[in-house]
């Protein structure tokens, strides 16, 4: 399995893919903190005075691990969606699989071995985003002369981030495994990534309107992705407010808890990977 596993990460590395979606993810970050900058600067002092205080609050240094996190909880999302349906997808595409098939110990333990791989690569981008979102921190601090203050480092609050950042990890994992089924049905990646995304973007669209119908529809939200990722990605600590990534929602009181929510997206990543084994377990491979 370690062969296995050392083998998907290499041709993950080596693939301009990879680094094309992480340069990608940097890009995101740095033009979204320096457009965070231009808006908190130009065009709401002249509109409204108090929403200043909440753009600013997160170019601040306390707010950078947390809104860097809420950002890697949506667009991240995307990035991931697309490496994990390539990494099975392309296979087929590239007419390998039967080749890496024949290399393999199992098929099981190949697939495996590539969500693996590319969870591995996931978490590493998820650490060079955040290290970007508190660099242009520093740097927006700096330039729109706010003050570095570093006493909101405490024990409590990097644990806050730590727990955070797995739990950002925790609601990228059922889009993944979406993905990735979807790449194993189709045999390509292109109906992983359609699906991984279109559901991604979607799903908040439908459930805004079961939402507003009332009755028993306004309960189906509760059992879905959407409602219940913006549960646990709302436990960021951004400024009250402030909406950003998935957690930018109409949070209400019909909202599901966090034990419900956390359950939610176990049995929905459960039922994604258990299906993308069998048929893959099952299936004549073809190309």
């Amino acid at each position: 399995m370690i062969r296995l596993i050392s083998a998907e990460l290499f041709k993950l590395r080596k693939r301009s893919m990879t680094r094309v979606l992480l340069f990608v993810l940097i890009g995101i970050m740095v033009v979204l903190y320096l457009v965070l900058l231009a808006v908190s600067e130009v065009a709401i002092p002249a509109h409204d005075p108090q929403e200043i205080g909440g753009i600013q609050n997160l170019l601040g240094l306390p707010v950078a691990l947390p809104f860097a996190l809420s950002i890697l909880s949506s667009f991240g999302s995307v990035l991931a969606v697309i490496l994990i349906a390539s990494s099975i997808g392309n296979e087929y595409s590239w007419r390998t699989i039967r080749t890496i098939l024949i290399c393999s110990e199992s098929r099981l333990r190949l697939l495996g071995a590539k969500l693996i791989s590319a969870g591995i690569l996931i978490l590493i981008g998820m650490v060079v985003g955040l290290a970007i979102g508190f660099i242009m921190s520093l740097i927006t601090t700096a330039i729109g002369g706010y003050a570095f203050d570093f006493s909101f480092i405490t024990g409590g609050y990097l644990l806050d981030q730590f727990l955070q950042f797995w739990r950002t990890f925790y609601v990228l994992i059922p889009y993944v495994l979406l993905g990735f089924l979807f790449a194993v049905v189709g045999r390509s990646a292109m109906p992983g990534i359609a699906l991984g995304i279109g559901v991604f973007f979607l799903e908040s669209i439908v459930t805004m309107f079961m939402s507003l119908a009332g009755g028993w529809i306004a309960e189906v939200p509760k059992y879905l992705l959407t409602a219940n990722v913006r549960v646990i990605t709302s436990l960021a600590g951004l400024p009250e407010g402030v909406n950003v990534g998935m957690g930018a929602s109409n949070t209400s009181s019909q909202m599901p808890g966090v034990l419900h929510a956390s359950i939610t997206l176990a049995i929905y990543s459960l039922l994604f990977i258990a299906l993308a084994f069998y048929l893959f377990r099952k299936r004549d491979v073809t190309v």
